[in-house]
């Protein structure tokens, strides 16, 4: 693979510059990937990567408001009371 084909392989990467992993579920809090699936990426054609964006999406919205729930916070970060 030449210089041209990495480069336009990683703008199609669906990480957001987040990269810290959730604990409980093992998914990234930015992009929903595991580490293996952040791993392999370059190597997955774009079938396998167009089947895991849909599941990537509903990861991290999981994540999320698991995580507000834990702290008591609403989705704009305000207590809830």
């Amino acid at each position: 693979m030449d210089n041209a084909q990495l480069i336009a392989d990683a703008e199609m990467s669906p990480c957001v510059g987040v990269c810290k992993t959730d604990q409980t579920t093992g998914w990234c809090f930015g992009c929903g990937r595991t580490d293996s699936e952040i791993s392999h990426w370059q190597g997955y054609d774009e079938l396998e990567r167009a089947g895991l964006h849909e599941q990537l999406i509903i990861r991290v919205e999981e994540t999320m408001q698991r995580r507000r729930a834990e702290r008591g916070t609403s989705r704009r970060g305000r207590r809830d009371r």
